[in-house]
């Protein structure tokens, strides 16, 4: 904190592009006890009423063309004055008590560069849906992160301002990756930590940029390429092992999509997919073209959440 019994400020950076209609539930889910909140809503050039909206809240509003996720939330941490940092998607929101949470471990670890925590999935009317529990990282978080994706979304995680700064904040162009990309810069040069409650509620719904498995593959497989480490190493046999998974966690939700493609008899959407799948996640396209007397990669009908909740449960065993 930044002086003996003073509030810390906590800036939470709300980027919004058309989504004007979960907006004021993110702004309202961010409230704490213990520190001072500062919130900032980036308009990145939604054509919805997204900046009227905004208008009416107690929020400082940053309007922008559009950018993208990473743009504008590099946008709003310009803005942000606060000693932590808070990035909430605006079709998110955070649960009760979850800033003090953040400022409370960030508190009593002083060499941690961020700290996190567990989300709830919700649907899109915000009801809130049974949850993994994930395990506990003691330590070696950067092997971890390698691994995989420790933080299901960017409001469970509470980063100092200042390391987000030092870091370069996010990297624009593989924004549904960015996030992540963030978390493996950071654990690689500082000490992060995992309180493991959970702070946040991830809303799935038809226009998440989660479900669109073609980006996801592509965007953070680019991701894990930027951040290879040197080979002969335990960490590149950690990052070999989460690149692996991710082929197989993505790849297996695009042959969902394109069985659900072909079964509407949208062969092209269906080829489209395919032409993404096989050069990036191969293993998962052979894997499916040698299943005989099952499905194949070109026929049968899926049920695409349940497939995309068994992947899931894949890539954290």
């Amino acid at each position: 904190m930044t002086r003996e019994g003073a509030r810390p400020l906590v800036s939470v950076v709300i980027p919004c592009y058309n989504q004007a209609r979960f907006l004021r539930a993110a702004v309202t889910s961010a409230t704490a006890r213990l520190a001072r909140v500062q919130i900032i809503v980036v308009d990145d050039g939604s054509t919805d009423d997204t900046a009227s909206l905004a208008r009416g809240l107690d929020v400082t509003l940053v309007r922008q063309r559009n950018r993208g996720l990473a743009g504008a939330r590099n946008r709003g941490l310009q803005a942000a004055t606060g000693e932590f940092v808070i990035f909430l998607d605006a079709d998110d929101r955070l649960l009760g008590g979850a800033i003090d949470t953040g400022v409370r471990a960030l508190a009593a670890n002083p060499a941690c560069a961020m700290a996190y925590g567990r989300c709830v999935m919700s649907g899109p009317d915000g009801e809130l849906w049974p949850t993994p529990e994930i395990p506990m990282v003691r330590t070696g978080h950067h092997a971890a992160f390698l691994q995989t994706n420790l933080i299901w979304m960017p409001a469970a995680a509470i980063f100092r301002r200042a390391a987000v700064e030092r870091a370069g904040g996010f990297s624009e162009g593989v924004d549904a990756a960015a996030d992540y990309d963030l978390y493996l810069r950071i654990s690689r040069d500082a000490p992060v930590l995992d309180h493991g409650h959970s702070v946040a509620a991830y809303r799935k719904h038809a226009g998440s940029m989660s479900l669109d498995a073609s980006r996801m593959l592509r965007e953070t497989l680019e991701v894990m390429r930027r951040n290879r480490p040197s080979l002969h190493t335990t960490l590149h046999d950690a990052w070999r092992e989460g690149y692996a998974r991710w082929q197989d966690f993505y790849g297996t939700q695009l042959v969902e999509e394109i069985r659900e493609h072909v079964r509407r008899r949208a062969l092209r959407d269906a080829m489209r997919k395919a032409f993404v799948l096989l050069p990036l996640a191969p293993r998962v396209f052979f894997r499916e073209l040698r299943k005989k007397g099952r499905r194949t990669l070109y026929a049968g009908r899926a049920t695409p959440a349940a497939e995309i909740s068994a992947a899931r449960r894949r890539a954290e065993t």
